[in-house]
């Protein structure tokens, strides 16, 4: 099957906020200042010469993207040269290490495309200038931030001030094999189904034994594809605040008790170790996982269509988890007009409209989101957008590279055998003396 495209982003996340801990060491310097605030906003002059840099990733596809945005910026803008500084979405500390190389070596980008994971962390050791001037300022800041999904816009936002323009972004959904369920005569669930309803489904279609057997669900198994079953307990692994872990507490224990035993005591999920639920669901050997959009596109290179999406089955609450990336302006730009004007290009209708025919993740505007583009398929495609009007964002608190490795310890334990509250009680004293040590 194709290389699944942003699943690194989930996968690797921690690598974010390591390496921007090494880059806020490296950065030196007070808070960023607020650019774009002298009064009414001018645009450069067309004719301006500079050069201009972006730290950037992600796949051919999304470089494609870029590269036709870049181009309508150099149609205004001739004499400045764009330098897309772009890492192939192999993994996260690849590209962050190449960000953390660039300051070193005092050579700073001018606009930073970052995810949600390495959000707080940015705005704690300053890598950002706030956007606030331009929003102000510029009269064409208005239409575009209205035309954003405004729980995107918000969560790029600390401290009342907007760090962010929101670019693509994914949710949690389900995913169920549409063949699977006619054969076994189960309809589609309703959109506000429970857990009950999802292990009863689960159980119906977990059959045979041995290399023949067949499991209703294939655990996603990763820090944002397990956080689902934490928010739709109204469970964490950190406070609303991010100030303090929220491992141990008596909701978040009891969801991943009743995670684990999917696995362990009703057996209808397969050990998530060595079990990859992207490959046995188009495979036929699951009957359901979880995903954000980023399947959609392997699967049509496969010739897989026998699925749709679900909401995630709520327990006390119904909701999922989201998380995107924004382009940022450096706090060290020498040209932070110009990189303002770059990240419109970057974030534009056009360009959106770009990401819903690359389909890859979700775009940031509902005007492509829900384009007859982007929403052809699969039948209930709608959902990947409208999941955004009562998803949360993933937990992600400056010490996030403490966080996920130490919840992740504790799920191998616990799907080892080990006691929930022991472990993850030790994951929270982890996150807990990292908060203490900044």
């Amino acid at each position: 099957m194709a290389t699944i495209r942003r699943r690194a982003r989930a996968l690797t996340a921690a690598a974010v906020a390591a390496g921007l801990v090494t880059l806020a060491g490296c950065s030196g310097g007070g808070p960023a200042e607020t650019p774009g605030t002298d009064g009414p906003y001018t645009a450069p002059e067309s004719d301006v010469t500079a050069e201009i840099t972006i730290s950037n990733w992600g796949d051919p596809a999304d470089k494609a993207v870029y590269d036709a945005a870049i181009e309508r910026f150099s149609e205004a803008y001739p004499n400045v040269t764009v330098k897309n500084d772009f890492t192939p979405i192999t993994t996260w500390t690849e590209y962050v290490n190449k960000l953390v190389a660039s300051v070193a070596a005092g050579d700073a980008p001018d606009v930073i495309n970052i995810a949600t994971e390495g959000f707080e962390l940015g705005v704690y050791n300053e890598l950002f200038a706030p956007l606030d001037g331009y929003l102000a300022n510029d009269p064409e800041s208005g239409p575009l931030f209205e035309a954003m999904n405004p729980t995107l816009v918000e969560g790029f936002s600390s401290d009342g001030s907007q760090y962010l323009v929101p670019n693509t972004w994914n949710s949690m959904l389900i995913y169920y094999n549409t063949r699977m369920f006619e054969e076994a005569g189960i309809e589609r669930p309703a959109d506000d189904w429970t857990w009950d309803d999802f292990v009863e489904i689960a159980e119906q279609l977990t059959t045979g034994s041995g290399e023949d057997k067949v499991y209703g669900f294939g655990l996603p198994y990763f820090n944002f594809g397990l956080m689902p079953w934490l928010y739709t307990s109204s469970a964490s692994t950190m406070s609303d605040d991010l100030s303090e872990p929220t491992m141990s507490d008596p909701a978040t224990v009891e969801a991943i008790e009743w995670v684990r035993d999917l696995v362990v005591e009703r057996g209808v999920a397969p050990q998530p170790k060595g079990a990859d639920p992207y490959q046995l669901f188009p495979a036929g050997k699951v009957a359901m996982t979880g995903a954000g959009h980023w399947l959609v596109g392997p699967f049509e290179d496969a010739g897989f269509t026998d699925y749709d999406v679900l909401p995630w089955p709520r327990n006390t609450e119904q909701t999922t988890v989201w998380g995107g990336g924004g382009f940022a302006i450096s706090g060290t730009s020498e040209n932070p007009d110009l990189a303002w004007e770059l990240i419109k290009a970057l974030a534009s209708e056009e360009t959106q409209k770009d990401w819903a025919t690359a389909g890859a993740a979700v775009p940031s505007m509902e005007v492509a989101a829900m384009s007859e583009e982007f929403a052809k398929f699969p039948a209930r495609a709608d959902l990947y957008y409208r999941s955004i009007g009562s998803a949360r964002p993933v937990p992600a608190p400056t010490v996030f590279n403490t966080l996920e490795p130490a919840f992740m310890r504790a799920m191998d334990k616990i799907m080892a055998g080990a006691d929930v509250e022991t472990e993850l009680a030790k994951a929270d004293d982890e996150v807990r003396d990292a908060l203490a040590d900044q």
